[in-house]
């Protein structure tokens, strides 16, 4: 094993990756990245610096992922506002008799609604009234391969290597 990096080498991933995911630099983290890896060709030190960088990208997804949660649960609120506030004014103006009321910002009126499908029983509606979806069963297929079983139209790829990486 060579604990010595070669800088080009390491400067050419950097460049290679750049091109390939462009959008991962967005954040200015390539300017960054350069910095703390210049000069730097021993192995272990620039695969911690690596390390802390996915760290580093893993706190922002956890956190992002946070965000759209807190995001969700806001949305769904203002959701249930809009239909509790249409549903009441619907209300109001159904109780005063009323069925077109024209304000300053709006203009509310009631009408007829669009008649919905409601399905009672499933499983006596005729097979034209039923759509279906066809796609590969990935679970079978595989299942089937590692047992040694042909299955025409599909193949396993070969297995890729995979980085494990525990932080402590």
């Amino acid at each position: 094993m060579r604990d010595q990096l070669d800088p080009t080498f390491v400067f050419a991933e950097i460049e290679r990756l750049r091109v390939t995911y462009p959008q991962i630099w967005e954040d200015g983290d390539e300017q960054l990245l350069l910095d703390s890896l210049e000069g730097s060709t021993d192995l272990h030190e620039f695969l911690a610096s690596v390390v802390d960088r996915t760290d580093d990208a893993e706190e922002i997804i956890d956190g992002i992922d946070i965000k759209m949660d807190e995001r969700k649960a806001r949305k769904a609120r203002f959701e249930q506002r809009y239909e509790a506030m249409r549903a009441l004014a619907m209300k109001l103006m159904d109780h005063a008799g009323v069925r077109k009321v024209v304000l300053p910002a709006a203009t509310l009126s009631i009408r007829a609604g669009v008649p919905k499908v409601i399905i009672t029983d499933e499983a006596a509606l005729p097979p034209s009234c039923i759509r279906t979806r066809t796609e590969p069963d990935k679970v079978a297929i595989k299942e089937r391969l590692m047992r040694g079983e042909p299955v025409p139209g599909a193949t396993l790829s070969n297995s890729e290597e995979t980085l494990a990486m525990r932080t402590k």
